[in-house]
């Protein structure tokens, strides 16, 4: 049996986080209705820190998508792990037969992203005040595919995925419209969604221009949750190979999932230097870097002058307005939609008109000095 070697840092991070604040995790379940698709029903389970004072901290949140058939028991080893360390998890718990239908699924998951935060707001619910700014979309196995579409349609702070699979419509070129900084998760002993078949070829077609695949040796399809009776059965006929148990596979999972969350939704720019060391020192994975963004933590405050573009309203029916960081004038604005097709091409202009668009999502990009910043928008 393999056995995991950590790298001294991440043994520090483990020693460190036994003195970090850790919180008990509570729940509730939530039926939301999308009036944008003939109010349809989308029930989610809502996992969340519980409050330990009458003050109330801001969480980041995390929409999670489950795989074929599988229900949210199987992921409490997320769960328990991620909201004790301050975050809120949706688990969207529609189309869990085998007649899933793969299209509303991953347009329930981008419903939940702006849903989450509009159920902060309601005073009787238990998450009052709770979501903080930033989001993440998760998945595993056709959770995952799910989650590639869905961050093609909304604006989210990263995207990881576990084993995703390719769905039952073109899920390649929704991922070539995902710009977030993105992890795919792969095992090299899967055979339920085949790392060449799946995995890489979502992981090539993303468009973010940062982006990490990490192939777990040995590892397994169904061993980044906990046991499920369906998923199981399915890799005892498919999977071959596999070299570390269930719990192995989760330690080395979070290993790098939880560094990357508190450095993409918590600002924590020590993780990521923790995550980078963790991954070039790593003897457990193998992985693909094509992340063309240099950081390290000597660059932890940039200086005030950095390209920053804000862009509302957002949904909008009409017009955006585009506002610039002061030192950066607009000099053009495109506006493309899902298929990269040029819809609009405005210069220098602050106030973009979009009322002659179909209702659907577009991808924005602002030019100014030389650099380049690439906006979701939501047109209704």
């Amino acid at each position: 049996m393999k056995k995991i070697t950590l790298s001294f840092t991440f043994f520090m991070f483990f020693v460190l986080s036994l003195f970090a604040q850790e919180y008990e995790v509570e729940n509730f379940t939530k039926t939301f209705t999308d009036s944008n698709r003939r109010n349809r029903r989308v029930t989610t389970k809502i996992y969340y820190p519980k409050q330990q004072s009458t003050t109330n901290e801001n969480y980041p949140v995390i929409v999670f998508g489950h795989g074929f058939v599988m229900n949210y028991s199987a992921y409490e080893n997320f769960f328990d792990t991620l909201v004790s360390k301050g975050y809120i998890i949706a688990f969207v718990t529609t189309e869990g037969s085998v007649f899933a239908n793969h299209k509303d699924y991953a347009e329930d998951l981008a419903f939940m992203i702006n849903e989450v935060k509009n159920e902060a707001m309601d005073n009787s619910s238990p998450i009052f005040n709770l979501v903080g700014n930033t989001n993440a979309l998760l998945g595993h196995s056709m959770g995952g595919g799910a989650a590639i579409v869905a961050a093609s349609m909304v604006e989210v702070n990263t995207l990881v995925t576990f084993a995703p699979a390719k769905l039952r419509f073109n899920t390649t070129t929704p991922a070539m419209q995902v710009v977030e900084e993105s992890i795919v998760f792969s095992g090299s002993a899967d055979g339920v969604t085949k790392p060449d078949e799946n995995h890489i070829p979502l992981y090539n077609s993303l468009g973010s221009s940062c982006k990490y695949f990490i192939s777990i040796t040995g590892g397994a399809h169904c061993y980044y949750a906990k046991p499920n009776g369906y998923c199981d059965f399915g890799e005892r006929f498919s999977s071959r190979n596999i070299s570390v148990t269930r719990s192995e596979q989760q330690e080395i999972m979070f290993t790098y999932v939880i560094p990357w969350l508190d450095y993409k939704l918590k600002n924590d720019t020590s993780s990521y230097d923790l995550f980078q060391d963790t991954l070039n020192n790593a003897t457990e994975v193998t992985y693909e870097n094509n992340c063309s963004i240099e950081f390290n933590s000597d660059v932890e405050k940039l200086p005030e002058s950095s390209f920053s573009v804000q862009v509302g309203p957002n949904p909008t029916t009409s017009f955006v307005n585009i506002n610039s960081s002061d030192e950066y004038e607009i000099e053009r604005v495109e506006v493309y939609n899902q298929f990269g097709k040029l819809f609009l091409n405005s210069k220098g202009k602050q106030v973009v008109d979009l009322s002659s668009l179909q209702r659907g999502v577009y991808l924005m990009k602002v030019y100014s000095k030389g650099k380049t910043i690439t906006k979701k928008i939501v047109v209704e």
